[in-house]
């Protein structure tokens, strides 16, 4: 069975070196494994486990060591294929408009708590099957002269690896927005808008961030080596995505900023 409880640590409070023998006799890991995974960019998730009690254990012994912890429940967290995408936004009296999947909605920019930064990452293998027939001079002495030809089948795979920035608009009241950088058009920046996608991406970060400014602002996923899962697979296409791991990081980020146990139920 899947995990339903993750434990994180935001933060620690004492050094690797003496935090790494405590928490591996915790979680039944060697003092060097433990120590390898608390020198990962932060948040590092140190636990998954189907017991709710477990997770809250390991959490309170963290905490009480002086650890900024945080205990998630994974039913909580909204994939990003499940938030909502606007392909077209627009800002207007005070709400940020996004239109996409076919209907309009409305975001009070006073209702957005956190702002949490990321890129999602794709691996995507294609074989490449190529038949060709050759004619065989070899097999035509042998006949006589009679032209005959042989099958020849190469294979070759292409790899791409394609990086989208994203922004994860975390609300109050409902579900977050993912704002993916090259799935929407920008005329809503108005005079503000630039040359190129990225360059429009930052522009929209900076004017959510000035229009709301009760919001925090977090980027440090983009120091983070997310694990990849399986999105596709076929005989012939294979592909990978860090965007399931990182929706938990964000969601757990968010819990750390606004230190609310459900941030968005």
């Amino acid at each position: 069975m899947s995990p339903h409880y993750v434990v994180a640590v935001m933060a620690l409070g004492r050094s690797v070196d003496e935090e790494a023998p405590r928490l591996a006799a915790d979680l039944g890991l060697t003092a060097y494994e433990t120590a390898v995974m608390l020198r990962a960019p932060a948040p590092v998730i140190v636990l998954r486990s189907e017991d709710r009690a477990r997770a809250a254990d390991v959490l309170g012994k963290l905490r009480a060591r002086g650890h900024d912890a945080i205990a998630c429940e994974l039913d909580a967290v909204v994939s990003s294929d499940d938030m909502f995408r606007p392909k077209a936004f627009r800002f207007e009296r005070g709400d940020f408009v996004g239109l996409g999947q076919g209907e309009e909605r409305r975001l009070p920019l006073a209702d957005i708590f956190a702002l949490v930064r990321a890129n999602h990452v794709t691996r995507t293998e294609d074989t490449v099957v190529d038949r060709q027939r050759q004619i065989s001079l070899g097999r035509a002495a042998l006949t006589g002269g009679l032209l005959t030809t042989k099958a020849k089948t190469t294979e070759t795979t292409r790899v791409t690896n394609e990086r989208e920035a994203v922004l994860y608009v975390f609300r109050s009241d409902a579900a977050p927005w993912l704002l993916a950088s090259t799935q929407m058009r920008y005329d809503g920046l108005a005079a503000n808008m630039k040359v190129s996608r990225i360059q429009n991406f930052e522009v929209l970060i900076g004017a959510l961030r000035e229009m709301a400014p009760s919001a925090a602002f977090d980027a440090r996923l983009l120091a983070v080596r997310a694990s990849s899962t399986v999105v596709a697979a076929s005989p012939t296409h294979f592909s990978t995505s860090s965007s399931g791991a990182l929706d938990v990081l964000a969601h757990i980020v968010a819990m750390s900023l606004g230190r609310a146990a459900n941030p968005y139920r």
